[in-house]
């Protein structure tokens, strides 16, 4: 998401075009003026005019997304969701076959792991790369040179025969898969006007949630009749479907379709940046500010450190569903898949109360103050999430055991679920409201980078910490971490302007 709120900004700054050509006229008769009264003036000394900036030519512009029909807008919303539901499917999807993949190349269930940490670490790299891409060359582009290499390596790491080739496979796979995951929220920013339209938010949360909730229950029926293999053939499969809908995608970068239509107008296009200044700016907004922001940031630090925790625990409990269903419960591969729907329906519930608080709280307080509503109403899904959390950890945690109905866990995850992208939706919109657009896309790359590295580590140790605590106390450390975490949206709620106050970056001081 690191190009999100650069874009919100183009959208959010709107050009008097009238004005600009009442200003170059009057310009243009001054200086008509000056030289009929110099006679000496040397015109070829004059500098050459400067193409104006490229803009809409009015707020009706058909060619603006905004002003696309509605069914086209939700296309251009859906094909990048899916897109997201393809990559984070494809991390989880492989970690059915994880004890296969151990007993075929003779290693450690922690080194099998590896195929699922190197594809994560991947996802968090990829949009350092692809940003720059997408501004230059648009969304479409970056969507439909990366998806034919990404499937590439994706069969790389099917075919592997042997450990190492498969992790790096599965590691490039997923810095090209990981473009997706910013450029779609690029998408999403093109089409939509994020303050005002809930519903669009969702699809990417629900998207990059949902894809790593129903890759196990797809994972686990193919490794039990297939083999580990087929959870690589299956994305394989998804990812051609997907070719020819991007393909008619059209292009919604601003800059971009502007830049094509003056071309094809005839028009004399504004000079281009120095690459220097531009690399140099991308090289901050994507990785150096981000850093310092996690480093001496309190908002970010506390916001990124709560939504990577909860990103952390999903993808650890890829390997402490299998230890518990298989160990408790007796249940195959594909049974054990069929667990997670629990959480799968907890983030379709709480991407649905998103929406009804949406209605409820922010449009009524964004209309009330003219479309400037406090940035801190954005954090009532977390506040709501907060609570939600431990509730199912804890629920989990004490009732996953062979005397109680599987049934009772398996529903833990509804809390759980919802919790989760609760939390997620509104450290993303908290962010958006707080910060200027280009310092908040590097806070949300800051927040992109964490959660992933989080996401990486924790299925590694998931499985030794359950065998070590047992079921009950292992799933209650992360719930006493939910419990330290929960007072974070309530203490922002409440202290959240004195704390802008005290930001060293364009922090609202409203």
């Amino acid at each position: 998401m690191a190009s999100t709120a650069a874009d919100l900004e183009e959208h959010t700054q709107p050009v008097d075009v009238e004005k600009n050509a009442q200003q170059s006229t009057t310009h243009s008769s001054a200086s008509s003026t000056t030289v009929g009264k110099e006679e000496n003036v040397d015109v070829a000394a004059t500098p050459a005019p400067v193409a104006a900036p490229l803009d809409w030519d009015g707020p009706n512009d058909p060619d603006n997304p905004w002003n696309w029909p509605m069914s086209k807008r939700w296309y251009g919303t859906v094909v990048p969701g899916c897109l997201c539901l393809l990559v984070t499917f494809t991390s989880s999807v492989y970690a059915a076959g994880v004890y296969e993949v151990s007993a075929e190349f003779d290693v450690s269930i922690t080194t099998a792991l590896l195929g699922v940490s190197m594809y994560v670490i991947g996802l968090g790299l990829g949009p350092m790369f692809s940003a720059p891409l997408s501004e230059v060359f648009g969304r479409k582009m970056v969507y439909f040179v990366n998806l034919p290499i990404f499937m590439l390596f994706t069969m790389g790491a099917g075919l592997a025969h042997n450990i190492e080739t498969l992790c790096l496979c599965r590691a490039f796979a997923g810095i090209f898969g990981g473009p997706a995951l910013a450029v779609s929220a690029g998408s999403f920013v093109d089409v939509w006007d994020l303050k005002t339209s809930g519903s669009a938010v969702t699809v990417q949360a629900f998207a990059t949630f949902m894809g790593p909730s129903v890759g196990p229950v797809v994972g686990g029926y193919l490794v039990d009749a297939k083999g580990w293999r087929w959870t690589m053939w299956i994305v394989l499969m998804m990812a051609g479907a997907l070719l020819v809908p991007l393909y008619i995608l059209e292009e919604s970068y601003k800059p971009v379709i502007l830049k094509r239509r003056a071309l094809a107008r005839g028009q004399e296009l504004p000079p281009k940046p120095d690459p220097k200044t531009a690399l140099k700016m991308i090289f901050t907004i994507t990785l150096a500010r981000p850093t310092v922001m996690l480093v001496k940031e309190p908002i970010v630090q506390a916001v990124a450190l709560y939504s990577s925790f909860a990103f952390a625990v999903l993808f650890g409990f890829f390997e402490a569903y299998p230890f518990v269903f298989q160990r408790e419960y007796q249940m195959s591969l594909g049974e054990t898949g069929l667990c997670f729907l629990g959480i799968a329906l907890g983030l379709c519930l709480g991407c649905l109360l998103y929406l009804v608080q949406d209605r409820i709280f922010y449009v009524p307080a964004h209309k009330k103050h003219n479309g400037s509503p406090p940035a801190e109403i954005r954090l009532i899904p977390a506040m709501i999430g907060s609570g939600l959390m431990p509730v199912g950890l804890f629920w989990f945690a004490w009732t996953a055991k062979k005397e109680i109905p599987w049934i009772v866990p398996c529903l833990a995850g509804i809390p759980f679920g919802a919790g989760l992208v609760l939390v997620f939706l509104s450290a993303i919109m908290y962010i958006l409201e707080v910060y200027t657009p280009l310092v908040a896309a590097s806070a949300i790359a800051g927040l992109g980078l964490l959660r992933y590295i989080f996401a990486m580590a924790s299925p590694l140790f998931t499985v030794k910490m359950f065998e070590n605590l047992g079921i009950a106390w292992a799933t209650s450390v992360f719930g006493f971490i939910a419990i330290g975490l929960m007072p974070i949206p309530w203490i922002f709620n409440k202290w959240g302007p004195q704390i802008r106050r005290m930001s060293k970056f364009d922090a609202l001081k409203d």
